[in-house]
């Protein structure tokens, strides 16, 4: 996403003053289709479900979470929400998992969950792409791009999740960039967060003619103005320590597609990308039109250290984690992970087995890295979630098979979610039933589920344990206990496309 804002605009990052959610004075002004953050308080229930403590717990799990998406048309471009620290109790006909996993359905909805007056709900605006989160989940780094005269201004606010405050900001110039540029931006966090990349893809226009397409029922011609377009990528380095950004490094890579993938280790970055095929290309130059690139700087530097042919397929943001080795891994096709050894370039291809299964619906596909170094992956659309070993040949080490629900594909990505502990599946429920359903890792086996008859599209659990599932339409938010009790719901003007 691409925003522009007018030069005294005031900043997208606002604490609200109350607990009736952000007001005009707390937000960036934007335009429909911008994306906007929101930060939800921990609702801090750990291992006590039927807690009714307002307070969330001190520590690592007292976060924010954060929710991402996109506004209502017709509503005010920031997030709203209403959300609280004191759940209503949940009926004991439906709090019990024994009762759930019998009947796979319940007699009482959620209560509805009431904003609490505590804190402060900072909402960000006008959002340049989607936020990211650091690897221990203690960072949450958002971007914005706004045209001033000399060029594009692109600025990385860090937002603290234990008090969801900017810790963290820089901005870099993209001198010469023209009002009419669109400028995609991706942050990329080093294991150890000390270093923020930016992988700047800037797509500029170059010309713009009139064509004549023919009307589909009336048979008459219709002009109609396009525009070519022309990309290449630039880096810059957020440095957290010092607070100081670095570059923008301009990158000779056009033309090449706006679309990329980018992950860091704790000493350089590694980017794919792909020239984009011209018309007037030689012979061998179309040859290798279908070959990406892959390239590894040394943090901080705009001249990579080896650039290699990559194999397929094209790079366009597919989900890559950092290795315990240094080496990154890159889930393509839903079935294969691909393994770069940082030190030489060279790739080796690992089928996942579990993942092989074809199936005519189309599935979302996600992997993360855990604390153990193995790594938690997920095909929903195959009912599959299993914990993989990565010095083993991505061997599974545990495997579950659910059943797929009805949404696969499509934000959130996340459907299926592990516990910290790693001794629990939540997924999304079955496309016949909706609700949640609860699985022990270690024996494959159903231990909860709940349904009074939503079908939600994607799944989060919070810090403290408490489980936030999302749907299309209000109350888009539901909360459930970690042995899935309903704690309530609540109302959102966002189309929620992630939770961090």
């Amino acid at each position: 996403m691409r925003s522009r804002t007018r030069g005294k605009s005031r900043s997208p990052f606002r604490a609200a003053d109350n607990g009736s959610g952000p007001g005009r004075r707390q937000v960036l002004a934007g335009g429909i289709g911008t994306g906007a953050l929101l930060a939800l308080p921990d609702l801090g229930l750990g291992s006590h479900p039927a807690s009714k403590s307002t307070t969330p717990p001190s520590g690592a799990s007292a976060r924010y979470t954060f929710v991402y998406g996109t506004p209502d048309a017709g509503s005010v471009t920031t997030g709203s929400l209403a959300a609280a620290s004191t759940p209503a109790a949940s009926s004991p006909a439906t709090s019990t998992p024994a009762a759930r996993t019998r009947s796979h359905a319940a007699t009482v909805a959620p209560a509805a969950i009431t904003l609490s007056s505590r804190g402060s709900v900072p909402v960000a605006v006008n959002l340049a792409a989607t936020p990211v989160s650091s690897p221990d989940q203690a960072i949450t780094a958002v971007a914005t791009v706004a045209m001033e005269r000399d060029g594009a201004k692109v600025t990385l606010v860090l937002l603290d999740a234990a008090s969801a405050k900017v810790a963290k900001q820089g901005s870099v110039l993209l001198k010469g960039v023209p009002s009419g540029a669109h400028v995609l931006v991706t942050p990329v966090f080093t294991p150890d967060s000390s270093t923020v990349s930016l992988v700047l893809a800037i797509s500029t226009p170059v010309t713009k003619r009139v064509v004549s397409k023919v009307h589909g029922h009336t048979g008459k011609p219709l002009p109609r103005v396009t525009t070519s377009w022309v990309s290449h990528h630039a880096l810059a380095y957020f440095d957290q320590r010092t607070g100081s950004m670095a570059g923008p490094f301009y990158l000779s890579d056009e033309p090449s597609l706006a679309l990329s993938t980018a992950a860091a280790n704790g000493s350089e970055l590694l980017l794919w990308t792909t020239r984009e095929p011209q018309p007037d290309d030689s012979a061998s130059l179309r040859a290798n039109a279908s070959l990406s690139r892959l390239s590894i700087f040394p943090l901080g530097s705009g001249k990579a250290r080896l650039s290699v042919a990559a194999p397929a397929p094209w790079p366009a943001g597919e989900p890559v984690v950092t290795l315990p080795s240094g080496d990154i891994a890159r889930l393509v096709r839903g079935s294969h992970v691909q393994v770069c050894a940082v030190r030489t370039g060279d790739v080796s291809e690992h089928g996942i087995s579990a993942f092989s299964r074809a199936r005519a619906r189309p599935s979302a596909v996600t992997m993360q890295a855990r604390p153990d170094g193995t790594v938690f992956m997920t095909k929903p659309g195959s009912g599959v979630a299993l914990v993989a070993d990565p010095s083993e040949e991505f061997s599974a080490k545990a495997q579950v098979q659910f059943f797929p629900p009805a949404t696969p594909l499509g934000a959130p990505w996340s459907k299926a979610v592990l516990s910290a502990e790693g001794d629990t599946l939540y997924v999304l429920g079955p496309a016949h039933g909706g609700g949640l359903h609860a699985y022990e890792v270690s024996s494959g086996k159903l231990t909860a589920s709940y349904s009074e008859g939503s079908h939600y599209n994607g799944l989060h659990q919070m810090p403290g344990g408490t489980l936030l599932a999302v749907k299309p339409d209000n109350p888009r938010l539901a909360f459930f206990a970690p042995d899935l009790s309903p704690l309530g719901t609540a109302d959102t003007n966002l189309f929620v496309s992630a939770i961090f």
